[in-house]
């Protein structure tokens, strides 16, 4: 089982990518819709930050039973310019918790009660993908970074379903989240990965 300080070092490999694909976008219009999604692309990019802050409560929280009853949103004069750190901070927040944990720490989720490492590779699948998904919004072609894609796929989607052929875990990982068809399988529906704790 891989340690937890080195599953969180792919949070940061993650938010850097991020930060570099859409830093173009910046001037964009960020309430156009996201593709394939009930979400604008700013409500996209709260999404991500929010999930990453709830998965870094869960960490430290070690609550059981439901995610903290806390709600995380944007200010009403933020722009979009401050969206990408939003979403960088709260990766690095999640690395951070991550880091600081025990191995024997497990928290809820509603795939699976977890561990740091998971919960990593939580953050780590919320980044990529949604990076992905906001590229795509604005025109640009985007595959997830590779090493990372790969923790996450061993980590959440090991043993969930057979895996088509592949050149890249970056592609991989997007064809199990639903995004993609891949090698001929059509785009998975209803997909969700395993968090519970690798032996």
């Amino acid at each position: 089982m891989m340690n937890h300080v080195e599953a969180a070092s792919y949070l940061d490999l993650v938010s850097e990518e991020l930060s570099h694909t859409l830093l173009p976008t910046i001037n964009n219009d960020w309430e156009i819709s996201t593709p394939d999604l009930d979400w604008t692309q700013s409500q996209t990019a709260i999404h991500t930050m929010r999930a990453c802050l709830e998965y870094s409560y869960q960490v430290v929280g070690k609550r059981m039973d439901s995610y903290q009853p806390v709600l995380f949103e944007k200010k009403d004069k933020a722009t979009p310019s401050e969206y990408l750190p939003m979403i960088t901070t709260a990766s690095r927040i999640l690395q951070k918790a991550v880091k600081d944990s025990e191995v024997t720490d497990r928290a809820w989720h509603s795939y699976g009660v977890s561990d740091p490492t998971g919960f990593a590779a939580m953050g780590v699948v919320e980044v990529s993908v949604h990076t992905y998904d906001l590229a795509k919004g604005f025109g640009i072609q985007f595959i997830p970074n590779n090493t990372a894609a790969e923790f996450a796929i061993e980590r959440l989607f090991s043993g969930t379903t057979e895996y088509p052929t592949f050149k890249t875990h970056g592609e991989l990982l997007l064809w199990l989240a639903g995004r993609i068809e891949l090698s001929g399988k059509p785009r998975r529906q209803g997909w969700k990965w395993n968090g519970t704790p690798r032996v």
